[in-house]
């Protein structure tokens, strides 16, 4: 049994393209995240901030508070990303669609959260900067 030429070629372009679309929505998905998460923890920050002031007012450094935002945020992402990788292995064992590599989930666990660390960073720094005789000022 042979197989054409024209239809091994199609089939290369074909996996190609879907390779660029799968890399493209996985980039697009990871970067949308990001400003999720930044978003997010910059109101979480706003809505925290006499407590940061407090913490400042005691003597709690601007490193300790970013250190305690990205400890908090990476722990959350972590618990995230197992129940994401739990519930998408799981569908797919229902569906009876193939499972992918290890290695593709724990490439893609990395790198989902670091992205949310590393979109955590600035919110985080924002927190810090914060003058805590400003946030503790009763209005």
């Amino acid at each position: 049994m042979q197989t054409s030429t024209s239809l091994t070629e199609m089939k290369e372009l074909v996996e190609g393209q879907l390779n660029t679309y799968s890399r493209g929505l996985v980039l697009g998905l990871l970067g949308l995240n990001g400003v999720a998460v930044a978003l997010i923890l910059f109101g979480l920050v706003m809505m925290r901030r006499k407590d940061f002031g407090r913490r400042r007012a005691l003597g709690a450094s601007r490193q300790l508070i970013v250190e305690l935002l990205l400890t908090q945020t990476g722990a959350l992402a972590a618990t995230g990303v197992a129940c994401g990788l739990a519930a998408a292995t799981g569908s797919l064992l229902l569906s009876g669609d193939p499972l992918p590599g290890v290695k593709f989930c724990i490439a893609l666990g990395v790198v989902a959260w670091s992205t949310t660390v590393v979109s955590a960073l600035v919110p985080a720094i924002v927190a810090s900067q914060r003058d805590p005789i400003h946030e503790l000022r009763v209005p």
